[in-house]
């Protein structure tokens, strides 16, 4: 629910913004075109939600520092979505849609499955980074064609991230891994990936142990890991305070055998801060999405640092960016921004470059993983930062073999 703090920050950021246009022609007589934004800013996914909403500050900052999206001023508005639970996003439509009359929806990801049926009663388009498998069919059963997944699905991603783990160059004393996850979807279906990717690959799974959320004690886990020696360790949960705990007592007495790889949320905002820390050198993640290296990145880069004073995080941040941009786009092409069927449409011809990659929707209107649309990205800690290893198949950074590896 919106607090009067809320509502009164957000009557300051409209005024600001309108003042911004003032004496800018047509723009200043035209209502603001509502960018509807379902994020999590509280709750255990608010770290990559304050991620969300710094990539749409920045780009409907941009956008309206050109004029603005057909010669009108953007406005977003938020709902938090908190817990991602089936009634806060029903709750978020209702507001986002009916009361504040956006023009789309858009999120980094909107409980990977309820937010399905709460925006497709909608004609607005919804685009999001859900990444998993289940709201492929759940869109396809209802027949959504104003959902938009700006990603491919997890088990593709954990399939293509142990190939990216195998391409490091690294000499494996054993071809077994340890695979640990969590209950959620994004976790059993990486987990399902790595088991089909590795059992391919001629690998032996010596663990597949299903973990709980709120663990905080892993010496069990860990018992089984040192007594298997794996040449890695796959650890897929997404509660930063769990990967946290069990990345620093892994690290007491390590395998000297066995890569850890601690998933997609070694790559958020929130975990930047623990790498920072200097305790998770030599760890490997993951992201389904973020800037790519080149001139456009580092245009991004720099333009993240101006606004927010600091680097835009391994996450979340980049694709949201472009998931705005690439709306507008189709929004410009169509030449109205409420001819929704249209802009819909035009969504689905779309072959958008953007900064983490080129949006190209397949029939079931999400974008499969590869190297020419939108490559995952291989990351290690390494003297307290996140570094890029690989992005696809192209190597962007230097592995190197974590201190606890005997030599």
């Amino acid at each position: 629910m919106l607090t009067r703090k809320d509502v009164l920050r957000g009557g300051s950021a409209v005024l600001l913004m309108l003042a911004g246009f003032a004496g800018s022609g047509p723009a200043t007589a035209q209502e603001p075109i509502v960018v509807g934004a379902p994020i999590p800013v509280t709750g255990p996914f608010a770290s990559d939600g304050i991620a969300m909403k710094m990539g749409l500050d920045l780009a409907v900052e941009e956008i309206n520092g050109r004029g603005g999206l057909l010669g009108r001023p953007l406005k977003l508005v938020e709902f938090d979505i908190g817990d991602l639970t089936p009634d806060k996003l029903e709750a978020a439509g209702t507001n986002l849609v009916s009361r504040n009359n956006a023009a789309v929806l858009i999120n980094g990801y909107g409980g990977m499955g309820p937010d399905i049926p709460a925006f497709c009663a909608y004609p607005v388009p919804y685009i999001n980074n859900n990444a998993t498998s289940n709201v492929v069919p759940l869109r396809n059963q209802m027949e959504c064609g104003n959902i938009f997944m700006g990603s491919d699905v997890d088990s593709a991603y954990a399939k293509a991230t142990f190939q990216q783990i195998l391409d490091l160059g690294y000499a494996f004393p054993s071809k077994t891994v340890a695979i640990v996850h969590g209950p959620y979807d994004w976790e059993l279906n990486s987990a399902q990936g790595i088991r089909e990717a590795a059992e391919a690959a001629g690998w032996e799974v010596v663990i597949d142990e299903e973990v709980p959320y709120d663990n905080r004690q892993w010496s069990g886990v860990l018992s089984q890991i040192k007594a298997e020696e794996p040449g890695l360790v796959f650890f897929e949960l997404l509660d930063t305070a769990g990967v946290s705990s069990f990345v620093d007592q892994f690290l007491v007495d390590p395998p000297k055998t066995s890569l850890l790889y601690a998933g997609y949320i070694f790559s958020t905002p929130a975990f930047q801060e623990i790498v920072a820390g200097g305790g998770a050198n030599g760890v490997l993640g993951m992201t389904v999405s973020a800037q790519l290296p080149g001139a456009k990145g580092e245009a991004f880069v720099a333009a993240w640092e101006k606004k927010h004073g600091a680097k835009p995080p391994f996450s979340i941040g980049a694709a949201i960016y472009d998931e705005l941009m690439l709306w507008a786009a189709a929004v410009e092409k169509v030449g109205s921004v409420d001819d929704y069927a249209a802009i819909n449409e035009a969504i689905r011809g779309l072959a958008y470059e953007g900064v983490t990659g080129v949006y190209r929707f397949n029939e079931e209107q999400y974008v499969p993983v590869a190297d020419d649309t939108l490559p995952s990205h291989l990351i290690q800690a390494q003297d307290g930062r996140h570094v890029q290893l690989k992005v696809g198949s192209q190597k962007v950074g230097d592995f190197k073999v974590p201190a606890w590896i005997a030599p």
